[in-house]
């Protein structure tokens, strides 16, 4: 499926990994109307454009991965002193928001790993030249196509824009980013597979996108599970002795990774883990408001419901907003 031109931004890119230029398509239209979730949390678009699939910025040089936030690419002089200036707000402006928040007894939650991932270390550099290798064997079939990748993610590749998110997740862990990235990345990348699913036409198609999302999915689950871990008052630690790092993030973002977890979980025919976070939702949700009343409102109705998993009403505030995961 090709969508019309007129819906895309060609920019062109310096990639920070190989140097090569490129084009990216951007697209036009940045805000999208929610229609429904599923039981995983995935969210569903009104119309017929998912932004899901040009959310990745993918060099078809190196095959250096990324959400564009993340992607870092090279500027010219006037791009890095329009950064700069900027920076300076945005410091300018946090920090009024600071004190605001401040005085009136509220907080603001800076999430600091996702702020290390904004910027590429020489380290970052020269770790990711070295996995080129592994980013071509995992692009193998895709590369077999015999045009570039940012092409084929135009033209809504199904193949590609699933893949896509797999060549993000593995630039993210050779930069070190922290288990719940890696979780929601893997995460985008099953519900990418479940929106291809729900396209495909062929049976072999719907097969492979089938283990596509259910691969994503045991993937997600991992890495959420030990974010989980991590929110927790008390030490946890891997199977290999090793201390699960704490993270300090917003109550409604807990109540969502467990809300994720006992979704995914569900459709991994896992029922038991299921039950065991609808639980905590339920049970850990004393004087629950806004966004976390309606997780704990759906995890009744999950429990409930031995079965479900149908689309679910959109929540009157949804913390992911700015990072649309």
């Amino acid at each position: 499926m090709s969508l019309n031109d007129k819906l895309f931004i060609p920019k062109e890119t310096v990639c920070p990994i190989c140097e090569k230029t490129f084009i990216r398509y951007l697209l036009k239209k940045k805000q999208f109307s929610l229609d429904k979730r599923d039981i995983d949390y995935r969210p569903t678009y009104l119309g017929s454009i998912n932004p899901r699939f040009f959310n990745i910025c993918v060099c078809p040089h190196c095959l250096y991965a990324g959400e564009d936030k993340y992607f870092c690419p090279l500027m010219n002089a006037e791009e890095t002193r329009r950064k700069a200036l900027l920076d300076i707000h945005r410091s300018q402006w946090d920090a009024n928001n600071r004190v605001r928040a401040a005085s009136s007894g509220q907080q603001i939650w800076k999430d600091v790993e996702s702020e290390k991932l904004r910027e590429l270390t020489p380290a970052n550099i020269a770790i990711l030249r070295k996995i080129s290798p592994l980013l071509s064997k995992v692009a193998a079939n895709l590369l077999a196509k015999n045009q570039p990748l940012n092409e084929l993610q135009k033209q809504c590749d199904l193949d590609t824009v699933i893949r896509q998110w797999e060549l993000a997740a593995i630039c993210y862990k050779a930069r070190k980013a922290n288990h719940r990235i890696l979780g929601y990345t893997y995460l985008n990348a099953a519900w990418t597979a479940r929106d291809a699913l729900q396209m495909a036409t062929t049976p072999e198609d719907k097969e492979r996108f089938a283990a596509y999302e259910k691969a994503y999915l045991t993937e997600a689950a991992t890495f959420l599970t030990i974010t989980n871990m991590a929110t927790s008052v008390e030490d946890a630690f891997l199977p290999d002795g090793t201390r699960v790092p704490k993270e300090n993030i917003p109550q409604s973002r807990v109540f969502e990774i467990m809300y994720i977890l006992a979704g995914v979980y569900r459709l991994l025919g896992k029922m038991e883990e299921s039950n065991k976070y609808l639980e905590q939702i339920i049970y850990g949700s004393q004087n629950a408001q806004g966004i976390i009343l309606w997780f704990v409102n759906q995890a009744r109705e999950m429990r409930q419901d031995e079965t479900a998993q149908k689309n679910l009403p959109i929540p009157q505030d949804d913390p992911e907003e700015e990072d649309e995961y």
